[in-house]
């Protein structure tokens, strides 16, 4: 198979183990991961920095909804942004997961 690009879209605290987990095996796999964080996921992010660690080690994009994340403080590395972010992973990811 050949590499593709997977989007995550993770709005759920929840869910954070399991978006992680697939990020990782997809990076080992060698394809592409883009996540997007809204809602919820945002705080996930916030409050477990150490798998936003583990994802920018893999060379996973992390982006979060500005607007959801207002007040937050987020790990170095995860940038805000905006639903147009969320559009550009939809847009650009030859398969995508939504954790929701």
């Amino acid at each position: 198979m050949s590499a593709m690009k997977l989007g995550i879209v993770l709005a759920t605290r929840a869910d954070l183990p399991h978006a992680v987990a697939i990020a990782l095996a997809a990076r080992r796999a060698r394809h592409e991961v883009a996540m997007f964080a809204m809602d919820a996921g945002c705080n996930a992010l916030a409050e477990h920095p150490d798998d936003v660690r583990a994802l920018l080690d893999a060379d996973c994009e992390l982006v979060a909804c500005s607007n959801s994340a207002v007040g937050l403080e987020l790990p170095d590395g995860v940038e805000r942004g905006s639903q147009d972010d969320h559009a550009a992973v939809l847009g650009t990811s030859d398969r995508v997961v939504a954790l929701t």
